[in-house]
């Protein structure tokens, strides 16, 4: 009985772990469409790259993609940006090959 409950327990736990992966890959992406939103519509996309722009209710942000040969590079930097009920502020870099 006690060696089926350890395995119940290990078998959860691992699933758990992989369930987690897999949320973090996704997160990833989350995050990078929401940096290419925050460059605005696709006509002005290429017009705010690598430009600060101010946030709806306050605070600003600077997004650039790079393009290269080795992959493309999302940069976000983020000073109390307040938009849409949240606040961000940081430096995201996230690189795709």
């Amino acid at each position: 009985m006690l060696k089926r409950i350890v395995y119940c327990l290990l078998s959860t736990s691992l699933l758990v772990s992989l369930t987690n992966i897999a949320f973090a890959e996704d997160d990833t992406y989350v995050k990078i469409q929401e940096m290419v939103n925050d460059l605005g519509s696709p006509s002005e996309r290429a017009k705010n790259n690598g430009k600060w722009q101010k946030c709806v209710d306050g605070g600003r942000k600077k997004i650039t993609i790079k393009r290269t040969k080795g992959g493309t590079t999302y940069e976000g930097i983020y000073e109390n940006c307040k938009e849409w009920g949240r606040l961000r502020s940081g430096h995201v870099i996230i690189t795709v090959q």
